[in-house]
């Protein structure tokens, strides 16, 4: 037999006790509704106070059976009597369960618990995007069926699987009713198609697509046109620098702060030269032997400093030195090898100014397979609408608003960005919204590394898990988030032929593992800053009745890049 903990009142009695304490409660609410009843009906019917005319329980059984009149003087209406005696026992049985509720809950020795009704009313937000702006929503709560959202110009962190619905369930959804700038990855052009003409709605929208779309006219972006001075030279070589590796490897750290140098050098120099991106990956892929025609062009123009940094590594490391930064260059030259992504690189068709102040959108499209060797220009393109919004915030000393909303589908294959952590930690207070999804933990950590992981974790108020994740390490850490509950465990004995019934606390995960590997599909978990977590139906672009009617509605025309595959390009869709 169980070893009783605590319990609600109730635990420890024997059956036979608990049956005849709820008979005298029964007796003694049936006959306190009769005794209550009919002078009240009396009262009511403007016959005065009726008394009784026998003793309790007589009156009692008389005034049910035979009706008030037998039991009363003066008589109520026997109708009025029924009536006040159901409503009086109605009401004493909902006092009853309240009280047993509450009991309950006073039984209760603590512990996690789901959030519930009270946490979805607590995130709930409005039917109209327009009145939800700057918000990131999770989806719709289980139980009171409203959207659910972080509170404005927070990020959120995801944990979504291939076939989660991750892009249909939430990518998509946020990207479609987003009412600021946006940057928004996908691996499917498909995926495209179903938000293209309601961005449009706010504001140009460019497509940058490194392997083209077949049929479609895209925009071009190119990290050399960037590098306009020494600084933005600086900051672009870093960004594809540190995006050129494709985890953090402390020991590979000296290498790329000496490749940055290089790097730095030739992008200053195709700048200046009007080489491109043609001269960029010619001079990376030569290396050493570059050396002498980049400084020349460097020096030419008058930099000097950035000329010696950039010739210093190739004149005074080690044979293994330069073989390592070569390494480096060579994983950035590899980006540019297909003339379509060169193609897509030899001209510049938007800046982060006209993004900010045109509401624009900027949909990045790479594929599953050629995600990952395209990293380095994907995450240089989303660094620097970053590093523009920053610039802007700085200028203004006013957040944006609306915010700049940067969701970025398949992070771990398309996102190497260390600055991520420190993005999401000052993000909120310059109006930068950040959504990313990851598979799992592990390849969070294997992007990141575990200490920055961590901070990506903390710094985001609102932590999902979609459906489907296999990752120990990722379950794990959502199950001991969640924290432990205790739930009451019933047992059952025998002794001198009575049976009893023992009711005891019991310590368990509130989300087990296996329930969280075995969420059903299209729920989601959300977990929203300092609350408890709620179990969310996604929206589905293709379901969600709000979103289809939205997605429906017919656009206005604003002279944006056209996904026609007959619309030929103009200039002027570039400009609005």
């Amino acid at each position: 037999m169980a070893t009783q903990k605590s319990g609600p009142p109730t635990a420890g009695m024997d059956d036979n006790t608990l049956l005849a304490t709820y008979g005298a409660g029964a007796l003694v609410s049936v006959g306190g509704a009769v005794l209550l009843a009919a002078p009240l009906a009396s009262l009511l019917s403007g016959r005065g106070w009726a008394t009784r005319t026998d003793r309790v329980p007589a009156t009692v059984l008389t005034a049910l059976v035979r009706g008030p009149g037998a039991a009363y003087d003066p008589a109520p209406p026997a109708w009025l009597f029924y009536l006040l005696t159901v409503l009086l026992l109605v009401a004493v049985l909902v006092l009853v369960v309240k009280a047993v509720s509450l009991l309950d809950r006073s039984g209760r020795t603590g512990g996690a618990q789901w959030g519930g009704a009270k946490v979805e009313r607590k995130l709930a937000a409005p039917q109209d995007p327009v009145r939800r702006a700057n918000r990131i929503t999770a989806g719709r709560g289980m139980r009171t069926k409203k959207i659910v959202a972080a509170q404005p110009n927070i990020s959120a962190t995801v944990f979504g699987v291939p076939g989660s619905s991750k892009t249909t369930g939430l990518v998509l959804p946020n990207a479609a009713e987003w009412q600021g700038p946006l940057v928004v990855t996908t691996t499917k052009a498909a995926d495209l198609d179903i938000i293209y003409a309601r961005r449009q709605h706010f504001g140009p929208v460019w497509v940058i697509a490194p392997a083209g779309i077949p049929g479609r006219t895209t925009q071009k972006w190119s990290p050399v046109d960037y590098c306009t001075d020494a600084k933005a030279a600086d900051r672009m070589a870093a960004w594809m620098a540190e995006a050129s590796s494709s985890g953090d490897d402390k020991r590979a750290a000296p290498w790329i702060d000496q490749a940055k140098s290089v790097l730095k050098g030739v992008l200053l120099a195709a700048s200046l030269s009007g080489g491109g991106v043609s001269a960029m990956r010619r001079w990376l892929g030569l290396g050493k032997d570059a050396v002498d025609h980049v400084r020349a062009v460097l020096l030419q123009h008058g930099y000097t400093e950035v000329a010696e940094d950039y010739a210093s590594p190739w004149l005074r490391l080690h044979e293994d030195g330069i073989g390592s930064i070569q390494f480096s260059l060579n994983v950035l030259a590899r980006v540019y090898a297909d003339e379509e992504v060169r193609e897509t690189c030899s001209g510049t068709d938007f800046t982060v100014e006209q993004l900010l102040d045109q509401n624009g959108t900027v949909c990045l499209i790479a594929s599953e397979a050629d995600a990952e060797r395209f990293a380095p220009l994907l995450t240089s393109i989303i660094a620097s609408i970053i590093h523009g919004a920053e610039v802007r915030y700085n200028t203004t000393g006013k957040p944006l608003d609306p915010s700049l909303g940067v969701m970025v589908d398949e992070a771990g294959n398309m996102l190497r960005y260390p600055r991520l952590p420190n993005i999401l930690t000052t993000g909120r207070g310059m109006g930068i919204d950040v959504l990313t999804v990851w598979h799992d933990l592990s390849q969070l950590r294997d992007r990141l590394g575990t200490q920055k992981a961590n901070t990506v974790l903390s710094a985001s108020g609102l932590r999902m898990l979609l459906p489907g994740c296999g990752d120990l390490e990722t379950l794990r850490y959502f199950s001991g988030l969640y924290g432990r509950t205790e739930v009451m465990r019933t047992s059952h004995g025998r002794s001198r032929g009575e049976y009893s019934t023992n009711t005891s606390a019991t310590e368990t995960d509130l989300a087990p593992v296996h329930s969280l590997q075995q969420l059903p599909d299209f729920t989601a978990i959300a977990q929203y800053s300092n609350q408890a977590p709620i179990k969310v139906k996604m929206r589905l672009t293709f379901r969600d009745k709000d979103l289809k009617k939205l997605l429906a509605a017919p656009v206005p025309p604003t002279g944006t890049v056209s996904l026609d595959k007959s619309a030929p390009w103009r200039e002027t869709d570039l400009h609005v």
